[in-house]
């Protein structure tokens, strides 16, 4: 059997096992990636690349797990299916989105058994069809309009620092970032920790991973706001220009390097 990883698709499985930031790369690759699942679907060939077409019917094997829950095993090359099989079985090969988008309430496991495995509940599954990311969202974009009060964190928050920074180092459009502890002050909501976002282009902030950073880095009592700054803002923008230090500043080389890249 050859090593693992073999393909694309398990170097982003790999890297998303001890890095957050990779994980929004990983899920992006695995919808558009070719998975293999045991099963046929009736009077088509199998053991092969399919497309999947309205009205068909997947007869896709399940097994269970040690907590007797059913799932639906797939695999993300054709060695780490048969690695997993002590028998001979057909297969079906198809895109990721495919395979999620027709087992929708279903639980499915990826690799089982395997040491880079990953389960997903039908919760998950809904999530990465809808916005391509299986994480609940501990953040969330903020105007931050009324009256708030803001500062340096007390106890820095080490973790989601480097986390947002190997994350964001991805991100062309990402000119500098901040962080800060932030209140409303019009209001009795705790504090929360305030992500400020310098920008020079345009970035889908749900799509990239910042959930996946936050949901894993981020202290436990502090939520996580985002907010990207504006040039006219008397508030949290001005505060981060003015007066705080970026933890991440993108440098020219980087900013050259996407210049080539996208001319």
């Amino acid at each position: 059997m050859d090593e693992f990883p073999r393909n694309d698709i398990e170097h982003a499985l790999q890297a998303a096992a001890s890095d957050p930031a990779a994980r929004a790369e990983f899920f992006e690759k695995l919808l558009d990636s070719r998975i293999y699942v045991i099963g046929y679907i009736p009077n088509r060939p199998t053991n092969g690349n399919i497309a999947i077409s309205a009205g068909d019917t997947l007869s896709l094997e399940h097994w269970t797990g040690e907590n007797g829950q059913s799932y639906i095993p797939f695999f993300t090359s054709l060695e780490a299916l048969q690695s997993a099989v002590d028998r001979k079985v057909g297969y079906l090969s198809f895109k990721g989105r495919e395979l999620f988008d027709s087992t929708r309430g279903s639980q499915l496991v990826l690799n089982p058994g395997d040491a880079q495995c990953k389960a997903f509940r039908p919760d998950e599954v809904e999530r990465l069809l809808d916005r391509g990311s299986g994480v609940a969202d501990r953040s969330q974009v903020h105007e931050a309009k009324p009256p708030v009060e803001i500062g340096e964190p007390r106890d820095y928050p080490v973790a989601l620092v480097e986390g947002m920074t190997r994350l964001l180092s991805r991100h062309a459009a990402v000119r500098r970032a901040y962080i800060a502890l932030m209140k409303d002050s019009s209001s009795d909501q705790p504090f929360s920790l305030l992500l400020g976002l310098d920008l020079d282009g345009e970035i889908d902030l749900q799509a990239i991973g910042l959930g996946h950073v936050t949901a894993e880095c981020a202290p436990k009592d502090l939520p996580v706001d985002v907010l990207v700054l504006a040039d006219d803002e008397d508030g949290p923008s001005r505060y981060f220009r003015e007066q705080a230090e970026p933890f991440y500043e993108r440098s020219w080389g980087q900013r050259l390097k996407a210049f080539l890249v996208r001319s």
